[in-house]
């Protein structure tokens, strides 16, 4: 994700700043998507592996990178936090 895009990207709730997630955090959470124990924010589950996440650090929500686009609805979100 280009770094002058990333530095006005907020957290659409807390407008906090978001930060790419790093490789351990994406890792776990593709491993818990395979497992089907991760759910938005919204109850409905995660079926999709990302390829990257912005991370809101803290309040621990993520939100998706799919197709090189951010999904910054937050009850897409994930309560990261939370697990």
């Amino acid at each position: 994700m280009d770094d002058q895009f990333l530095k006005i990207l907020v957290c659409p709730r807390s407008k906090k700043p978001l930060i790419l997630a790093d490789k351990e955090i994406l890792d776990k959470l593709n491993q818990k998507i395979k497992q089907k124990e991760i759910k938005h924010i919204s109850g409905e589950p995660v079926t999709a592996k990302p390829e990257a996440a912005l991370l809101e650090k803290e309040n621990g929500v993520l939100y998706l990178i799919e197709d090189g686009i951010p999904n910054l609805i937050y009850e897409n979100g994930i309560q990261w936090n939370h697990y």
